[in-house]
């Protein structure tokens, strides 16, 4: 039960529950109220809103003189928070519940309490607190001990069927095979304890990026020798067009291997035989208003556009995003032929153990960690990884690191 630190008229006052807008609380409830983290909203027993303090106006997008004097109901725009406080002032119990706003789509959670003057029950008290983000945190977290448990039960299985067959002692062949393939599934489970592991590590900031200047050309150059015979065996031509090779970029050599080979590797993998895989470089200058500059640009109709527009090998062209630092960065972008992405799925594609629909490629493999960790590594540089892709045409990665 809440009480409030009310004098004899100011209690006289409150129950009668007419000056709505302008109720003489004491200034010290106004001070700790508007101070609150939690929004607070009080409703006479008619459950018509007396006072919102300005966390619940910021939360429930509503301005207080707006709010006071209607019902409860208008303010939520929820019938179960409204059947909450029903049941509050009829059994003066405390009570909560979570809702989710209908056009925000923001998760709160609703505290209620019966309200009273010596004794005398004069209305409810709210406290509302804004929980979307601990309830997104939540669902990741269900998310990833579901994807885990999915991805160790396949190759799990596969072992413990390859093992009860060995112990059956079958000929010498296809013992030899089945330990190949026993080493196979080992190798699978092991690649993903240690993508995990790393995820973790870079996620917690244990991981420390050491930049250096380097010349781009010789980075790229290394992981395409070592693609190369991977996309040879499909017959696909892996090529680079590097400008402004000289100026240094600002990298962890190693890291920057790591994120050019996961991403080289995706695109041999998505791409049809006798396709085409072709890494380019481009030096960008990003100025205080976000604008994307190399030179001025003209559109097809001859109109000054800052927009920069990069072709790919699917035929359509490729936007920078929005944000990004100011400063000056080498774009580094990655084109293939292969299957697309599916432009519903692109907005995904860098969750963990995310894949696009796994019919579409069935020995994909993977551990839908890879663009994930190629992420959080470009974001350490200080950079930005995103992709462009229209299905069945191909899909071009980009991502941006610091001119040194």
């Amino acid at each position: 039960m809440l009480r409030l630190p009310l004098t004899t008229d100011q209690r006289t006052e409150y129950s009668r529950l007419t000056v709505t807008p302008d109720m003489d609380f004491p200034h010290l409830f106004l001070v700790v109220a508007d101070a609150l983290d939690s929004g607070l909203v009080i409703v006479n027993a008619e459950r018509t809103v007396c006072y919102i303090n300005r966390r619940a106006e910021e939360i429930l997008e509503v301005r207080a003189n707006l709010a006071s004097g209607h019902g409860l109901i208008a303010l939520l725009r929820d019938y179960q928070v409204d059947a909450l406080a029903s049941e509050v002032l009829h059994d003066h119990e405390r009570r909560e519940t979570t809702i989710q706003t209908p056009l925000s789509k923001r998760t709160l959670r609703v505290r209620c309490s019966p309200l009273l003057l010596d004794s005398t029950l004069t209305g409810a008290l709210f406290l509302i607190e804004d929980v979307t983000h601990i309830s997104q945190l939540e669902r990741s977290r269900r998310d990833m001990v579901a994807n885990v448990s999915h991805e160790l039960r396949t190759p799990l299985a596969s072992l413990k069927l390859l093992v009860e067959t060995l112990q059956s002692d079958p000929p010498a062949p296809v013992r030899r095979r089945m330990l190949g393939q026993i080493s196979h599934e080992v190798d699978a489970v092991t690649q993903l304890a240690e993508e995990l592991h790393e995820l973790s590590q870079i996620e917690s900031g244990r991981v420390t990026i050491q930049l250096a200047p380097t010349s781009i050309g010789p980075v790229i150059e290394r992981a395409l020798n070592r693609i190369r015979p991977q996309a040879e065996r499909k017959n696909i031509l892996v090529q680079a067009i590097i400008i402004d090779n000289q100026l240094p970029v600002l990298i962890d050599n190693r890291r920057i291997d790591q994120v050019l080979l996961n991403l080289l590797h995706n695109a041999v993998k998505f791409t049809s035989d006798g396709g085409q895989i072709t890494v380019r470089t481009q030096t960008l200058y990003v100025d205080e208003t976000g604008t994307w500059q190399t030179e001025p640009a003209v559109s097809r109709d001859n109109t000054p556009t800052t927009a920069l527009e990069l072709p790919d090998l699917s035929g359509f062209t490729s936007r920078l995003p929005v944000i990004h630092s100011a400063g000056l960065w080498m774009l580094i972008s990655i084109s293939d032929t292969g299957i697309g992405i599916p432009t519903e799925e692109l907005p995904r594609i860098f969750e963990r153990f995310y894949k696009v629909d796994r019919s579409r490629n069935r020995n994909a493999g993977g551990t839908g960690l890879g663009l994930a960790i190629a992420k959080h590594l470009i974001e350490g540089h200080g950079g930005r990884l995103w992709a462009d892709s229209r299905e069945r045409y191909g899909s071009t990665f980009h991502f941006t690191l610091p001119v040194g």
